[in-house]
């Protein structure tokens, strides 16, 4: 038998307490769409750990996502299918690349790969939202674009369309607006696209009067403000 089989991961895994390897927001647990997104991102935040050490979590996980009632009727009731589910996952991901297995005295170590890694910020890219952290201080986030169209014009489409989404006004072509802290996210999605020396955030106190009341109304329509 390959040591790296399917048969081979599922004896290595074990049903038990998950030990609090990771910790997920409802966003990101929300954008698993399957059982090997979910064992990519518990190995992610895991580390390199012993697969029985990582296994609980995965099911405290797949417990979680919300197809999970609705794909697998009789998840809770049939754990040795569900090991089987995992063993698979981890194989596939094997296969893919995604993560890398090695045999310790422990048993095996499971360790995400680069590729693993970017498999990872696509995920949490699709998830992404700017949070709103306490009450509204009365500032706005400026996020300054000015890319080149020449070779960047893709690339800074892709990146105006991301922030529109994520609920940013657009005061002008190359200048979008935020009442809460976006620096984080716009960060992510500027080293994403591969623009971030494009592109500038700061924080202002005051805005011409007509600008501030266009902005005031459009996120209280949102429910942002």
């Amino acid at each position: 038998m390959n040591k790296y089989s399917k048969d081979s991961i599922m004896g290595a895994i074990k049903v038990g307490a998950p030990k609090q390897l990771f910790e997920l927001t409802d966003a990101q647990v929300k954008v698993i769409g399957n059982v090997a997104q979910a064992v990519l991102a518990v190995t992610a935040l895991a580390g390199a750990v012993v697969l029985s050490a990582v296994a609980p979590n995965i099911f405290q996980l797949l417990d979680k996502v919300p197809w999970r009632k609705k794909t697998y009727s009789k998840w809770n009731s049939r754990r040795k299918d569900q090991q089987e589910k995992i063993a698979k996952s981890f194989y596939y991901l094997k296969k893919r690349g995604y993560v890398e297995l090695k045999n310790s005295e422990k048993g095996f170590t499971v360790t995400i790969t680069e590729k693993g890694r970017e498999k990872i910020k696509l995920m949490q890219f699709k998830s992404m939202a700017i949070p709103a952290k306490g009450k509204w201080n009365n500032h706005w986030w400026l996020v300054l674009a000015d890319v080149p169209s020449d070779p960047f014009r893709t690339y800074a489409d892709a990146f105006r369309k991301k922030i529109k989404t994520l609920g940013f006004y657009p005061l002008q072509r190359t200048v979008w607006v935020y009442p809460f802290d976006p620096r984080d996210e716009v960060d992510f999605i500027s080293a994403y696209y591969k623009i971030d020396r494009f592109v500038t955030i700061m924080e202002v106190v005051s805005l011409d009067p007509q600008d501030l009341k266009k902005l005031k109304g459009f996120f209280k329509d949102k429910g942002v403000i």
